[in-house]
């Protein structure tokens, strides 16, 4: 079950309405509390188990929470990126090997350590290298 908290900051901290439980408002100094009074409500409200109940926490802040959802989509991007490159980068690795090119000038070349080099080496050649 979700539940939606309407956050408006306030000097002292927040005031809380919950059009879902019966218009329910509250104020609160920090919304984990606010939010954990929530789920008690609901729970008796609804019969529904507290860990059953997600509280989805909609804050108004003017100008605050466009910045949040900007720098969060960055960070997604960023996670995507980095996934990215860390695929490339073992691709061509793994190409460099079969140049057969050495750990240490692959190393050199990428400007990493022999060990960063075999941590991004192909698993089937690093099973080849122990078994023998």
């Amino acid at each position: 079950m979700e539940i939606t908290a309407l956050c408006e900051r306030k000097a002292d901290g927040w005031l809380v309405a919950v059009p879902e439980l019966d218009n329910f408002t509250t104020t609160a100094k920090r919304l984990d509390k606010a939010t954990e009074q929530i789920k008690l409500l609901a729970e008796k409200a609804t019969g529904e188990s507290k860990c059953d109940i997600v509280v989805k926490v909609e804050a108004v802040m003017p100008g605050i929470i466009c910045d949040i959802e900007s720098a969060q989509a960055k960070m997604r991007e960023a996670n995507r990126l980095q996934d990215e490159a860390s695929n490339e980068i073992r691709d061509v690795v793994g190409r460099m090997r079969d140049e057969g090119l050495t750990m240490r000038d692959i190393a050199v070349l990428l400007g990493v350590t022999p060990q960063r080099v075999a941590q991004l080496a192909p698993c089937t050649e690093m099973s080849a290298e122990l078994a023998r």
